[in-house]
């Protein structure tokens, strides 16, 4: 009797967490394991609300064992390292083999909100400091999102300055979406700039770093054809907006393609969407939200993000 493949998804990004309830529904013929750092997925899009004390640390983020085992994966308890011919290695376990490999571990900087329980302590130490100068690389959405709900949660005692390249904010935004993020930030005494003024107390990375995986239109790693990545990890042959909404799409691909694969089928290309909604939260009632050129921003978009982080978070 021939043993059946073992299949692997090495992390619990976005991505993996849509696979895992596609094969619920249809269970790959192989051996399926989930390895993750920790049995929590904490999930970035809720940031804001946990900075601003909305909502309490274990409503950020989702049991993946949990959900690991509801999908009929083994759940792993072990940090990502690398990957060496078909055998992945993990830190302080022996390596474990594999037939396919899915890899959506993310790419976090150094000095980032990753790992957020780490954060959160610095969180903490913000709040005893006196008079905090909190700076903040980088004038996309995590960016000002950050900084409008530190500026909720210390008050008017902290100064935070975003630098952001020539001083300019959310580029890729609608005009207006900008012209409204801008007038928020100015009505919450944050500057931003192409600089910081003064040494800071604390520095925050939030942008993503370039990805180290290369990968093609089937979301295979470039060489190795049973190697999947996806998310902030994977470089896509044409440059892709870094947003969950992306991944979330390539997972429900990801998991037609591993079957695909298991039965010896032609993969199918991964073809992003034109245009995503994206949502930027401006305080604890009201966020802006974009489709392409069409914005609105109040309390209906802010309903709209609290509706999808919900049902996000319930996925675990």
């Amino acid at each position: 009797m021939t043993p059946r493949q073992r299949v692997i998804l090495a992390g619990a990004g976005h991505a993996h967490i849509i696979a895992l309830r596609r094969f619920a529904k249809r269970r790959p013929n192989a051996e399926l394991y989930l390895v993750n750092d920790g049995r929590k997925a904490w999930y970035t899009g809720a940031l804001p609300a946990l900075i601003r004390g909305d909502i309490a640390a274990e409503q950020a983020w989702l049991d993946v064992g949990k959900l690991a085992e509801r999908c009929g994966a083994m759940f792993i308890d072990a940090r990502y390292v690398d990957f060496e011919g078909n055998w992945l290695e993990l830190e302080r376990r022996s390596p474990m083999r594999f037939d396919i490999l899915a890899i959506s571990t993310g790419a976090a900087p150094n000095g980032g909100v990753k790992p957020i329980p780490k954060f959160l302590a610095r969180l903490s130490l913000w709040d005893r400091v006196e008079n905090p100068l909190i700076g903040i690389i980088g004038g996309g959405a995590a960016g000002v999102e950050i900084a409008l709900a530190l500026r909720h949660r210390l008050g008017a005692k902290a100064r935070i300055t975003i630098r952001a390249p020539a001083g300019k904010i959310l580029e890729a935004a609608p005009d207006t979406v900008q012209r409204i993020v801008r007038e928020e930030l100015a009505r919450a005494r944050i500057q931003v700039s192409a600089s910081f003024a003064n040494r800071m107390d604390d520095i925050i990375h939030a942008y993503t770093p370039e990805p180290v995986h290369d990968i093609t239109h089937t979301m295979q790693m470039s060489g190795r054809h049973n190697i999947f990545a996806t998310g902030d990890c994977a470089r896509f042959p044409t440059p892709l907006p870094r947003s969950g909404a992306i991944a979330v799409r390539q997972g429900h691909m990801l998991a037609g393609n591993i079957h695909r694969l298991l039965e010896n089928k032609p993969l199918k290309p991964f073809r992003p969407p034109a245009t995503t909604l994206a949502i930027l939260s401006l305080n604890s009632d009201e966020a802006t939200a974009w489709y392409g050129p069409v914005s609105w921003t109040g309390h209906l978009a802010m309903a709209l993000k609290s509706r999808l982080d919900r049902e996000w978070l319930a996925l675990g």
